[in-house]
Parts: C-alpha cells; structure tokens; sequence
C-alpha cells in the first residue's frame, strides 16, 4: 500500500466535497480523457490522479457522498442525496473533515478488494498477478462506501421507505422500459464499433498507437461520458451512460481480441449496453427511491457487469 497516497486521499475527500460529488466526477473523466490522449507522457496520471488519491471515484466522489450524507445532518441542505451542491456554500469544516475521512476510507476498501482479496481469490482463475482486477474495484468500493454512509448517517434504510398508500415500482415497465433499452442498445453498438474498428486497425493491421487506443476504448467512453454530466450542472435534466459504456466496451475488447470479428464486438457490446442500462434502472428504483443518502446506481452497474466480464466471459469462456 502507498501511505503517502493514503494520505492524499484525505485531501482528496476534502476538495471533492468542497467542490461536489458530480462536479468532482466530471473532474474524473476530463483528467482520464486527457492523460489517455496524452499517451506515454500521460499515462501516470491515470493511476496517480484520475483514479488515485486526486479524482478517483472511490476517494473524490464516495468523498464528497459522505460529506453531503454528514451536511444533511446538520441541517444544512434537506437531502444527503444532493451530489451537485458545493459544500463550500455552508462554511462547515466537518463536513469537509467527513469527507476527507471517507476519502481515506474508499482508498483503504479499494485496497482490500483488489490487490489484497483479488489476488488471493482470482489469482488461481484469472492468472498470477491478474486476480486483482477481477473486477472494476473502484465502483465496487463506490457501492460499498455509499451503503456504509447510509447506515450511518441516513435514516431510510438500504432500500428507502415508501409513502404510505405509493405502490413501489423497483424496474422500469411501459414506454419507460422500451426508451431505456433502446438507449443502452444504442450506446452499446456505438462503443462496439469504435472498438472493432481501432481493433482492427490495431490488433489485425498492426497499428501500434490504434492498438493502445483500442486497449483504452472502455475508459475512453467512460471519461466521455462522466464529462458529459456538466448538462446537469448546467440545469438540464440528464442521465448517466457511464455504467453503460465503460462494461459495454470492455465487452466489445473482449470479444473482438478473443475473435477478431468486429459484427462479434458489435452484439456483444449491444447485449451488455441493455443490460446495463436495465441493471441501471434497477439500482436506482431500488437503492435511491425514497432515501436520504446516495447509493451510486452506476457503481453499482459497473461492479455486477465487471465482473460478469472479468470473470466469466473474459475469465471462463473467451480466455
């Protein structure tokens, strides 16, 4: 473990709250977008500042939950739930101090589900070394913290409680149903064939830089689209896609390394772009309707699909 990022994560809590849960995030995909176009020079940057102790999900943003949970009791807005608002605007320093500690928290659950729990449970199945990554770790530890931060400092339980009288819906039905699936599919045969196009051009033609680019189409999508969450901050309604792009296009990888054949990476990353998008749905019916802190519902998404990639398509059937 680094101590010296263990500790940075503090302030990573710290100024993610300060700033907001969403807008650290979008913070995330510019800093991923950017190291990842800026190749070798930026590709320390990925794991020391992107996803490490700077704008990593699982220190920023779980972060800035906590804070935002803590800032509810003290009255200072009426719902934990809120992940826009700047904490800054109340001048509260334990909120910020909160925030900090789930910073290093986040980093520490990260820690034990990836290098120290992966390594000793996936490294017979996936190979020495690559148990690790037997999962998106980060969205695992972003679901984790958020329960915990519910359990403390929320009142509604895991699920929510419902109105008196308000029958609750827990998937989407109707025409709801149809535009969610239809968006995933949609999504999912985008990053499908971005995928097999700079695979073929990397892998089969033997473009080197093409080649990287496809190794990266996953995270590509998934900094595209948390960048495209400023809409909200803007006062536009929108909705997260990141849940669906970034599993549906290590779907897409999978597949065409394995095969080669780009209509193959298509459907694969179409299949997984519904499911996602449907798992999506699901997760937040059931973990943020009629509750008063935030469990992340794309957390949650990247960490079930992840890990149906790593682990049995990726893992089991295409080795």
């Amino acid at each position: 473990m680094d101590f010296t990022m263990l500790i940075a994560a503090f302030g990573g809590g710290v100024l993610a709250t300060f700033m907001g849960g969403l807008q650290s995030f979008i913070f995330t995909g510019l800093t991923v977008l950017a190291a990842i176009m800026g190749g070798d020079f930026g590709a320390p940057a990925i794991g020391i500042i992107s996803f490490g102790s700077w704008f990593g999900p699982h220190v920023a943003f779980a972060g800035a939950v906590a804070g935002a949970a803590f800032a509810m009791t003290r009255n200072h807005i009426e719902n934990g739930q809120d992940i826009v608002t700047p904490m800054v605007k109340f001048g509260d320093p334990m909120v910020l101090i909160v925030g900090g500690i789930f910073g290093m928290v986040g980093f520490l659950i990260q820690y034990i589900v990836g290098p120290v729990i992966g390594t000793a449970v996936f490294d017979g199945l996936l190979g020495e070394g690559a148990g690790a990554g037997w999962t998106d770790s980060v969205a695992l530890t972003v679901m984790l913290s958020g329960i915990i931060v519910r359990l403390v400092f929320g009142k509604t339980g895991l699920t929510g409680k419902s109105p008196a009288g308000e029958k609750r819906e827990w998937v989407a039905t109707g025409s709801r149903l149809g535009f969610v699936l239809t968006y995933g599919a949609g999504i999912g045969i985008l990053i499908g064939g971005i995928a097999a196009a700079l695979g073929t051009a990397g892998l089969v033609d033997g473009d080197a830089m093409a080649a990287a680019l496809f190794a990266n189409t996953p995270v590509i999508g998934f900094a595209v689209a948390a960048i495209s969450l400023i809409f909200i901050t803007c006062g536009h309604y929108f909705e997260g896609w990141h849940h669906i792009v970034l599993p549906s296009g290590s779907t897409a990888v999978i597949v065409f390394t394995a095969t080669l054949n780009p209509f193959a990476a298509i459907i694969g990353g179409a299949i997984t772009g519904m499911f996602t998008a449907f798992v999506g749905e699901w997760a937040a019916k059931t973990l943020n309707s009629h509750c008063d802190t935030h469990i992340d519902p794309p957390a949650v998404t990247i960490f079930i699909t992840q890990t149906i990639n790593f682990v049995i398509l990726g893992g089991l059937i295409l080795v």
